[in-house]
């Protein structure tokens, strides 16, 4: 029986860099599934070859777009020399409907359901009217509760949903996390689906763009819960935008995209992105 952890948690929460943690650290291989509202930025050293919707890696672990059918995608890595299966769930979804395919599909046994939260942006999220009942059930959903960005939250604030949170600081060896024993799982009924309707947009450009510019659009619409792209500036210089409710970031990058800006947020629509 192949396990299988999800990896739960809201927009920005930190799972990229918790499963780029899990490839960097496996010492055998593991598969990593990617739903259409994924994340998932892998480290480009881990990179091997990519051939369709897969990603070869390095350390022989391997990476595939979910497809709809989330038993297709697991069939498919039967017969892959593979140790573990994690799959990141939707940022603004809940884990359970993966999690009960981990416990009911032949071959494969759910071992967890981890979901992540950003210690900065979680107490404001806990009291946003419109998201909070995502981010609540994904926290009761959850086996474990990795806390990452802990800013000294007080750890009652994630006690009155859940008992098992881990701080990121005490974790020597993150592939733990997918290989150790929780308390044996039982199938989960669906709870509350009363979350905010999330809509997504892009924005490209092939004129340069002010960064600064970007950011103040961002701050200013406070509907915005993620966004992630590029940008290229008049100099020609190229950087990766991050940005969740609690940051916006950008880091120089060596590639040559042309500004394309993926945005999720909540409402009818968002005000034209002027710059």
């Amino acid at each position: 029986m192949i396990p299988v952890t999800v990896i739960a948690g809201y927009l920005g929460s930190g799972k990229t860099t918790l499963i780029n943690k899990f490839l960097v650290e496996a010492s055998s291989p593991i598969a990593v599934l990617v739903n259409d509202f994924g994340e998932l930025d892998i480290d480009s050293k881990l990179i091997d070859n990519e051939e369709s919707l897969t990603l070869s890696l390095t350390n022989g672990c391997v990476c595939c777009k979910l497809s709809d059918d989330i038993g297709a995608s697991l069939e498919s890595l039967k017969n892959r020399d593979i140790s573990a299966v994690v799959i990141e769930a939707s940022g603004v979804s809940l884990p359970i409907k993966i999690a009960n395919y981990g416990l009911s599909w032949p071959g494969f046994t759910l071992n967890a359901i981890i979901t992540v939260v950003d210690g900065q942006s979680i107490a404001r999220l806990l009291k946003d009217k419109f998201v909070m009942h995502t981010v609540k059930n994904q926290i009761q959903q959850a086996d474990a509760v990795l806390l990452n960005r802990s800013n000294n939250l007080p750890l009652e604030e994630l006690h009155k949903f859940t008992t098992n949170v881990i701080d990121e600081n005490e974790i020597s060896d993150f592939s733990d996390l997918i290989l150790k024993e929780y308390s044996p799982i039982q199938l989960v009924k669906e709870g509350t689906t009363d979350h905010a309707s999330f809509r997504t947009s892009v924005f490209t450009s092939n004129k340069p763009v002010n960064k600064e510019k970007i950011k103040e659009y961002f701050l200013s619409n406070p509907n915005i819960q993620r966004a992630k792209g590029w940008i290229k500036e008049e100099d020609g210089s190229c950087f990766l935008l991050q940005m969740t409710p609690s940051e916006c970031n950008f880091s120089f990058s060596n590639s040559n995209n042309e500004t394309r800006i993926v945005i999720i947020y909540i409402g009818e629509g968002l005000p034209a992105l002027k710059l």
